[in-house]
């Protein structure tokens, strides 16, 4: 039987009996056993326990008679602790690449040799092991044994498997998981979690690497790799406490921030330390502690969750701690050998937390598209909607636009014709005998012409641009004639008309104000006088209208669709409107913005 980490693994049969197993210590660069001192010990040695504090070279010396095989011999060594060499009957076998600082590191590593004459002599053999190390890392030789090839090689590749090859898949698995998660965290800062998780898994990768190291590279000593390797230890056991507090969805601001700070000064403190052995126990107790509390808090924090992937990381945390128990009475001595179970293990942890994780990712992808797939639906409905709202708007638009287009026929048809019209009424009831034919064809073209204006008006027509001069030429023609014909004096003052141009649209509003006024007068206030003044300053119409009639009531409600319409006009045009009107004196003034 071999022992390796405190479990018996069934040794290969048939195997040799060593005649004697011999220890002695010497000097970093005796290149030869020394002639005496040797001491007799038991395989896997730990020469910490007996020579306490000696840090320099140590070597083995083994006897044994040649295995009685039919087929190839083999030599498995378990290990040494740190770097070595091997001798057979004074035939190197192998040899480190170094065997003083930085120390090779092959206190994980075994090492298997094929046995033949003449290296292999019949009789007595003699096997002997040079084994460089430090106290701080129990320095020694693991198992050795000697015997069928066969047999030794399935039994070395067992070893090999749990040694080299499940830390190598577990480091490049971490490390593949780290950086995914860290991508996700830095795509989606505020899932911390995955953040912490990424820390972890980046901090035991690097420590993980303590496993399959040969040397110490790109350190230039054991000391200074134990410390950093320490470090990543502490800080993979911070990072998943910080992990779990996120994952349960809690806070402990105070607690987290006093890990956070107990983490900082175990770090100055293992890289200023000076007591390498004692530090590191302290310092791994301490962050197990930390660990294990996690592990702890979590099974509390989540004791009434039923969900299968919390009982599942429940179960593997308890795997894990049964594991952590074993590596820490490994660590500190109270279990021989070196096969630390908390890398296979924390291999099982990995793969759940990243199951969980990747679960959990995957089900917020879910939850996203089934709101992407309601937001779609919502929006479909938010369109049929707004489809119906714009086709009710564009209806009541419609509407208004017939309405409005009704009422400016209405105002054209009142302000023009209609006025045309009531005042040539009211001069035939006050003088018949005065019109003959001449007449009534004036008033018929007069009509006519009026009844023009409103059919472009209504229809868009005659928009071509014209001076002022030129839409109030024939409007003051008729008017002038119109008040001769009633014994109205009216005078025309215009000032800066001829050179100015104003769209249709414009001309015909003013022309039509100018109607009102001049209709209102004639019809209402039986005027002697009327006076019609327009000039242009400073890129203003500024008209005036006044006449020496009886005047009315401007604080008077409802003051007729006559003054209302030429109110809604001045304010189509954006200008401004006032009126002031007593007993001989009513004066209509109109201020309008020219268009640039």
């Amino acid at each position: 039987m071999l022992l390796v980490a405190g479990v018996a693994f069934a040794a290969p049969a048939p195997t040799v009996a060593f005649k004697t197993i011999e220890a002695a210590q010497s000097d970093w660069s005796d290149k030869t056993p020394p002639a005496s001192g040797w001491t007799p010990v038991k395989l896997p040695d730990d020469w910490s326990r007996r020579w306490g504090g000696f840090d320099g070279v140590v070597w083995y010396r083994l006897t044994f008679a040649a295995p009685g095989t039919t087929g190839q011999a083999a030599l498995m060594i378990d290990y040494w602790s740190l770097a070595g060499a091997v001798w057979l009957n004074g035939s190197l076998l192998y040899q480190d690449a170094s065997l003083v600082e930085p120390l090779s590191r092959s206190w994980n590593v075994s090492r298997l040799f094929y046995l033949s004459p003449p290296t292999l002599v019949v009789g007595e053999n003699t096997l002997l092991i040079r084994v460089s190390g430090l106290s701080a890392f129990q320095p020694g030789l693991g198992g050795v044994m000697a015997g069928d090839a066969v047999a030794i090689q399935a039994y070395f590749s067992d070893i090999e498997f749990l040694r080299h090859d499940i830390p190598v898949f577990e480091i490049a698995f971490t490390l593949a998981l780290a950086i995914f998660f860290l991508i996700v965290w830095l795509l989606r800062k505020s899932e911390v979690g995955y953040g912490w998780y990424a820390l972890m898994s980046l901090a035991w990768a690097g420590y993980s690497i303590n496993q399959i190291a040969t040397s110490t590279w790109p350190l230039n000593n054991t000391n200074s790799w134990s410390r950093i390797n320490m470090i990543m230890f502490m800080l993979c056991c911070v990072a998943f406490f910080m992990f779990t507090m996120r994952f349960c969805e809690r806070r402990f601001p105070r607690l987290e921030q006093a890990v956070l700070a107990s983490f900082a000064l175990a770090t100055v403190w293992m890289l200023l330390s000076s007591d390498i052995a004692t530090t590191r126990i302290a310092l791994s107790m301490l962050s197990l502690i930390l660990y294990l509390a996690a592990c702890i808090a979590f099974l509390v924090l989540t004791r009434k969750v039923r969900r299968l992937d919390v009982i599942a990381l429940n179960i593997v945390n308890f795997i894990v701690l049964l594991g952590a128990v074993h590596d820490i009475l490994l660590f500190i001595g109270g279990l021989p050998g070196t096969l630390y179970y908390f890398p296979i293990t924390t291999q099982l942890r990995v793969v759940s937390m990243a199951f969980v994780l990747a679960w959990h990712f995957v089900a917020s992808l879910t939850r996203i598209e089934r709101f992407n797939q309601e937001l779609v639906d919502k929006i479909t409905v938010a369109k049929q909607e707004l489809a119906l709202t714009l086709r009710e708007q564009h209806e009541m638009a419609l509407s208004n636009t017939r309405q409005a287009e009704r009422m400016s026929l209405l105002h054209n048809l009142h302000d023009g014709l209609g006025g045309t019209l009531v005042n040539n009424i009211a001069l035939l009831e006050r003088k018949p005998k005065r019109f003959g034919s001449d007449r009534f064809l004036s008033i018929l073209k007069e009509l006519r012409e009026e009844l023009r204006i409103v059919v472009d008006t209504s229809t868009g027509q005659n928009n071509e641009p014209q001076s002022l001069a030129e839409w109030l030429a024939p409007l003051r023609s008729r008017y002038v004639l119109l008040c001769e014909n009633r014994d109205v004096t009216c005078d025309w003052h215009l000032a800066g008309l001829e050179n100015r141009y104003m769209p249709s649209r414009y001309s015909r509003e003013l022309m039509r104000m100018l109607q009102e006024c001049v209709t209102n007068a004639l019809k209402h206030a039986e005027p002697r006088n009327i006076s019609i003044a327009l000039r242009v300053e400073d890129n203003f119409l500024l008209m005036r209208v006044e006449d020496d009639g009886r005047g009315f009531d401007v604080t008077k409600p409802g003051s007729g669709i006559g003054l209302e319409g030429l109110k809604t006009r001045t304010r189509r045009l954006n200008g401004t409107l006032s009126i002031d009107s007593q007993p001989g004196a009513t004066v209509i003034e109109a201020a309008i913005p020219l268009p640039t």
